[in-house]
Order: C-alpha cells, then structure tokens, then sequence
C-alpha cells in the first residue's frame, strides 16, 4: 500500500528475511497515502531488540523496545526562497509487546491508526484508510477526552488541515472549541512547533480560518497580541484567503501572519519562544518594512542594505513583496527598487564598509586617531559617504573626510546632510 523510500524499504526487508513481521504505522502512512514523502517514520515488528540491533549495528537504541536509525541529512539553504530541509529518513523500530491491534489504540486519529504491511493486508480497525481518501479527520476514542488530557493534541489535529487540506469531524470540532482555553497551559515549545509546520503547508489559509474559528488564535499571540479593530481583521481574513499563493518560506508566512496584528504587533511576536535570530527577524519587520518602502534613489537603498546586511535585506525584501501579493497593494515601488539595485550591483558601487578603499589601519597609520573602535566609528560613518558619491571612494578623499568627521562632531553628526548654496 505505502510507497516506501528506499531505506525503509530496506529496513523491512531486512526485518522480513529475518523471519519477523514488520509494519509501518502512524503518520507516516497517512502522509504517504496522501503522495508526501514523510521525514520520521513509526516501524513496529515482532523482531526481539537484541535481534534489530544485529541486523542495524548503526542504530541508536532509544530504551528497550526501541532503535533508532537516522539516515536523514539537513540541508541548509542558501537561498531564502527555497526553505531549509532534510533529506533521507528518520525510523523508529519498536519491537511490539502485545498485537499490531493493540499498538494501534496509542494513536489519536484514525487515519494515523493503520499498520502497513510489506505483504499482507493493511491492519485498519477503525477505518482510517476511508478517513485518509476522504481527508477527513477523527479521534480514535473521546476527543473530548484527548483534548483535556493532552491539550496540544488539539494542534497537532489542525496540522492535518494545514498540511494536507483535511476538514474534522463535528465531534472533534466541538471538543476544540469546549477545550480551546487548555491550551495555555501547553508548552510553547510544542506550540510552535505545530503552528510553524501548519502554516508553511499547502492548505496554511484553511488553517488559518480554523485557527479563528475554534478560538485558537489568543494561545498562539496572546490575549495582548489579539486582533483589536476591524482593520486587522480584514488582514486577517485577506490573509487567509492569500497565503497559499506565496512560496512555501516559514519566516516570511510568520512574518505576514504576524503582521496582521497591526499595533499589537510586537506583543504577538514575543508570545512564542522563537529562536533568536527568527525573533531578531520578526521583531525587526514591523519597523523597517516602512523605512525600506520609501528607499527610492541608490543611496538610500546602499545605506538601508549596508545597515542591515544582504540576508535581512533579502528578508525585508521578499517580505514586502510577499505584502504586495497577498493585499494587493502597488508594487511600482518594488519594481523601481529592483530596477536600481540591479544597476548598483551591474557597476560594482561599494556598499558596505569592506568595500571602502581604506580600513582601520590606514586611519591609524594617518594619525587621525589611535584609537581601533573610533577609526572602526569612522569607517562606518565613511560609508555614507561614498553611497552619496561613487567617486568618493578614493583613499586620498576617505582620509580627508575621516579627518574632518573626526575633529568635528558637528560635521560628523551632519555627514548626510546636502547644504544648499
């Protein structure tokens, strides 16, 4: 039934000449029915652990029912439209205590309860293969129930619909919007994690209207970080409908989901513990998204690239016009920008402080100051310099103008500043 990748496919026909049996189980089969290519699979077999740990010397045994084989790489992109991703696979073996029926009792959902089988038929005692081709999801037991035990469980059912366009079953529904509140009680950590694998998937607007709908949204920002006027709310609305047609980039969807919270901005992005330089990022948008708009001439664009680096340029950038594609806003100014960034690059105009003709040691060797983290302060204010002029990017002038801005606080204070005559 499942279309295994090569290395699972491995692991079960070493399992199975063994003389053992060997079943895929959980959401790696609903995935893989679904056409996915799942990182982490479930593989549970009648095979002794001591025996698993002979045929897979390479596997990590994770207590005693339980090897781990890693085959999986991380692949860092370079490139910030094209997201970071693991190739390969991670499997779990678990060597099974009880039947393939009981195992399946563990799982929440029905189309997650159904064990595969390299030659036998599928096991499904709760009809979670019908569920899968009807992307409907439903609780294996009371979701009432899971829901009060487990109150995270209620997001980990929505990452069905953001992943893979699954509706829920009435029943569970209901039991979201009666525990909804639970979920302040739920690590943050976990939290995240389900909110940024949803909304990056191919459904993230669906999601997002169920979000709102079952009342989620207030454990996901806060009750400070909550839409508060009607503006926002049509953000949000315009967004949900949107968001499916930009590219599949974590930050930047965050980025505009987030920014839909307006003044409470800056609330909503702190609620949740997102790695430092992902907040760096967020916590930045809100406030130079509007500063690189009115970046119309090469200067300004120069200085705005050189203060804040290519990869949060890149970032602010493809954030904007992001913007630009999910609100229908003009992008005539995006267009210009490009327009005279491709001509900086095309002539080679000195950006950042690396690019100048003179560096810490000739202001020191010139003797306009001894000190390294004041000729270091020259050096970035001599930037602004040469982003006016091209030309002033000449060793004689730079020290000129080190000099001067060095003697003259107002001069330096003022470097920016074109006087009229």
């Amino acid at each position: 039934m499942t279309k295994n990748p090569k290395e699972i496919t491995t692991i079960l026909n070493k399992i199975s000449t063994a003389g053992y049996d060997v079943y895929c189980a959980g959401e790696c089969v609903a995935a893989s029915e679904l056409g996915q290519e799942p990182l982490d699979w479930d593989l549970y077999t009648t095979c002794p652990q001591e025996k698993v740990r002979e045929l897979f010397p390479e596997g990590e045994a994770l207590g005693k029912r339980t090897t781990r084989l890693d085959y999986s790489t991380f692949v860092e992109s370079t490139d910030l439209n094209i997201p970071d991703r693991y190739d390969g696979v991670i499997a779990d073996v678990v060597t099974l205590e009880g039947s393939m029926e009981d195992q399946l009792r563990i799982y929440d959902f029905t189309c997650e309860a159904i064990a595969d089988h390299p030659s036998k038929a599928a096991v499904d005692p709760y009809g979670g293969l019908s569920d899968i081709r009807r992307r409907l999801l439903q609780p294996v037991g009371d979701a009432n129930e899971k829901f009060k035990a487990k109150p995270i469980l209620m997001l980990k059912a929505l990452r069905y619909v953001g992943l893979y366009g699954f509706d829920i079953s009435r029943d569970m529904y209901n039991a979201i919007r009666r525990n909804a509140g639970r979920l302040k009680g739920a690590d943050k950590e976990e939290i995240l994690y389900e909110f940024a694998t949803a909304i990056n998937g191919d459904y993230a607007g669906k999601y997002l209207k169920m979000l709102k709908g079952l009342g989620l949204l207030p454990q996901l920002v806060g009750e400070e970080g909550m839409v508060s006027d009607r503006r926002d709310k049509n953000d949000y609305d315009t967004l949900c409908e949107n968001i499916d047609r930009i590219k599949h980039i974590t930050l930047r969807r965050l980025g505009l989901f987030y920014l839909c919270f307006d003044r409470h901005y800056y609330e909503a992005v702190k609620y949740l513990p997102h790695d430092e330089l992902d907040m760096e990022y967020l916590y930045d948008a809100k406030k130079e998204l509007p500063k690189l708009y009115f970046c119309g001439d090469d200067k300004s664009i120069k200085k705005f690239i050189c203060r804040h680096g290519w990869d949060k340029y890149n970032f602010f950038d493809k954030l904007a016009k992001a913007q630009v594609i999910v609100f229908g806003l003009s992008d005539h100014r995006i267009i210009g920008r490009d327009a005279i960034l491709k001509e900086v690059l095309e002539q080679n105009q000195p950006i950042f402080v690396e690019d100048l003709k003179i560096d810490a040691d000739d202001i020191i060797e010139a003797g306009i100051t001894n000190d390294r983290e004041r000729a270091e302060e020259l050096l970035w204010m001599l930037t602004d310099i040469v982003h006016s002029k091209v030309t002033n990017n000449d060793r004689d002038i730079l020290l000129k103008y080190a000099k001067r801005f060095h003697k003259s606080k107002f001069r330096a204070a003022f470097r920016d500043v074109s006087w009229l005559r």
